[in-house]
């Protein structure tokens, strides 16, 4: 009876149970950690290869082609996710494989419809998968009679593109603005291939008139006068404005702006003389134009710490703006570019690449500090070739003025408000007079969207 009384002996066994026990918990957690460590590498490759293949779009015509594939491979290879090239596929659902794989597609379908880029052509999705070998579990899994713990399969998707706000549409955006106000009746707005988006609260007048892809206000309508006489001619089965639930940011906040360079060699013109040449730099008191005197804008940027005055009757051009990096970019820390009554602005004409500091397509730009917003004035007249950008500015449009900005390249209107006064003619059309281009880029910045 004392033998079978005797537990001097449990603790031992107790002890070589716990230990046992610790010993699993703490193989697990190895086994876990590793799992958590690949699928953070695997992200970091998904994310890479996603933004090699988006960059691919334009060269592939917005559809997975073998460049695309090619940057995307290599992008894996230079991530050090793998040492050896993988052919990727395209399509959804995402099969299995037994060794790492990729998989692209050009406008997601994974998620399906949960995606707010579902089907966006300008976006391009990136799957990742791979099975994992687990050791420690693997080896419980034997004796548990779970033989699926010896392996897991690994997911990873990114997506990169052209953020466009209007994802659902075969159009980008011409025109952003934080509040869109039409003052008073008769304004005539006309955007070619693009549409409008609003951030803020939409303001029509009696016998305003827009023809665009869409019109899309995030904030509330006030019609005014508008019912039953205003004129819209949209896409996407829109017969008036339409409301979004998205609130989108400012897609151009990510640009760096140009550093201040050297004064101009002309920037003690500050009132030049009619057939004067301008030189780019810095301009530390700005520019007046007197009445009905012309110059002309060599290629570059002009930072300016006051406003260019373009008086009645005057004009600036640049006909040395032939494309590429031969363009201008008005950069205003200070000031702005202000179109007087009866002054006239024709073809400046932004740089189509990005060199020497400049940004492609900027034309008109306005620090993120700068208030002082642009106005053109009665009966005013301007052509721009390139983007006008004022996060903080208001875009006047004033009784009679007119603008055209062509699209050749790219035409955008980003601003923080946009007051339109009667009778305005606004114009953004896709094709620059003697050209054939059509269907142009139009507002909307690359970047992992996802």
């Amino acid at each position: 009876m004392k033998i079978l009384n005797d537990q001097s002996g449990s603790m031992t066994v107790l002890t070589s149970v716990s230990l046992g026990m610790l010993l699993g918990g703490m193989a697990l957690a190895i086994d876990v950690g590793n799992i958590h460590y690949r699928q953070r590498q695997l992200q970091t490759a998904a994310d890479a290869a996603a933004i090699a293949a988006g960059l691919e779009i334009g060269n592939c015509s917005n559809t997975v082609c073998a460049n695309m594939k090619t940057a995307a491979a290599q992008a894996l290879i230079e991530d050090r996710a793998t040492s050896s090239t993988i052919t990727p596929t395209t399509g959804c659902p995402i099969p299995s494989s037994s060794t790492l794989a990729i998989v692209i597609n050009v406008g997601p379908c994974v998620l399906g419809t949960n995606d707010p880029n579902h089907g966006n052509t300008n976006v391009v999705e990136v799957v990742l998968t791979e099975p994992v070998n687990t050791f420690f579990a693997g080896v419980l899994g034997l004796f548990s009679g779970f033989t699926g713990m010896s392996n897991m399969n690994l997911m990873a998707r990114a997506e990169a593109g052209e953020a466009y706000i209007q994802s659902g549409s075969s159009s980008g955006d011409c025109i952003y603005t934080k509040s869109f106000e039409f003052n008073s009746s008769n304004g005539n707005f006309t955007l070619t291939n693009c549409g409008i988006y609003d951030l803020g609260n939409l303001q029509t007048d009696n016998n305003d008139s827009v023809t665009a892809s869409f019109f899309l206000y995030n904030g509330t309508w006030n019609p005014n006068n508008c019912n039953g006489s205003c004129s819209w001619t949209l896409g996407n089965s829109e017969t008036q404005p339409s409301h979004t639930t998205v609130a989108t940011a400012d897609p151009l906040a990510s640009l760096t702006p140009p550093s201040q360079p050297a004064n101009s060699l002309t920037a003690g013109d500050t009132t030049p003389n009619n057939g004067d040449v301008l030189k780019p730099g810095y301009y530390p008191n700005g520019v007046n134009l007197n009445s009905n005197v012309a110059v002309n804008l060599q290629p570059g940027v002009y930072y300016m710490n006051g406003s260019i005055n373009v008086n009645s009757g005057a004009s600036i051009t640049c006909t040395g703006c032939t494309g590429g990096a031969n363009g201008v970019t008005l950069y205003f820390v200070n000031g702005s570019l202000q179109m007087n009554s009866n002054s006239t602005v024709i073809q400046l004409s932004a740089p189509t690449v990005s060199t020497n500091g400049q940004n492609a397509n900027m034309l008109i730009w306005e620090s993120a500090s700068n208030s002082s917003g642009m106005t053109i004035d009665t009966s005013s007249s301007s052509y721009f070739t390139g983007t006008i950008y004022m996060p903080d500015g208001e875009l006047t449009l004033n009784s009679g003025s007119g603008v055209t900005i062509n699209a050749a390249g790219v035409a955008a209107v980003d601003v923080a408000n946009m007051m339109v006064d009667d009778s305005e003619h606004f114009n953004i059309t896709s094709v620059l007079p003697g050209t054939a281009v059509t269907n142009p880029p139009t507002l909307g910045s690359f970047s992992l969207v996802e």
